[in-house]
């Protein structure tokens, strides 16, 4: 059972990075097919989460059955450690929430790929890329609230894997909205704000 958990992660991992970057590039299949290039990208992108799911799945399954990769089987062994893991965990889930509702002031469509979709202000106008930070913040909140060391490695994985998604997805940002969107990058920092 622990490879099924520890195949789910991966396998999910996979799906999620093939179908997202599969995803990004609206603008770029709209001058080859037409009309059709969002909604066939909006649909990769639901592919895309459900291989997310599958990899979070994969993580709760992992916490009953361990794979034994050397690393301690806890964070913090004892019920105080499993309190002090869970608040940290908790803390970031509600950092990335609260950043997750930013974006979802300012661009409601943001998570599904529209024509519509504009250049957004709010939250955006201080990080290109919030929704990437997000989707971080949250894979390390998992490691926390489950106090799993691997979990937290897996974490880690997750850091250039958004930061490639963000770098194909810029790509066709440029194509879309051409100069202002370079202004944009010249001035906004990709997952920090800059001063």
């Amino acid at each position: 059972m622990p490879y099924v958990a520890v195949f789910a992660i991966f396998a999910g991992m996979a799906v999620y990075m093939v179908f997202y970057i599969l995803s990004v590039h609206p603008a770029q299949l709209e001058q080859k097919i037409g009309p059709a290039a969002y909604p066939r990208c909006a649909r990769l992108r639901m592919v895309a989460f459900v291989g997310m799911g599958a990899s979070f799945l994969g993580e709760v399954l992992y916490v009953f059955y361990p794979l034994d990769t050397g690393l301690p089987p806890r964070l913090i062994e004892g019920a105080a450690g499993w309190a002090i893991s869970i608040a940290i965990g908790a803390a970031l889930t509600v950092f990335a929430t609260w950043i997750i509702w930013k974006v979802g002031k300012v661009a409601p469509d943001s998570f599904v790929p529209r024509k519509e979709n504009q250049m957004f202000g709010g939250i955006y106008t201080r990080v290109r890329h919030p929704q990437a930070v997000a989707d971080v913040t949250y894979w390390f909140a998992i490691g926390f609230l489950l106090n799993s060391p691997f979990l937290l490695v897996v974490a880690l994985i997750w850091v250039p894997l958004n930061y490639l998604l963000t770098v194909f997805e810029e790509q066709d940002l440029k194509v879309r909205f051409g100069q202002d969107y370079v202004d944009y990058i010249a001035r906004t920092g990709r997952f920090v704000p800059r001063s």
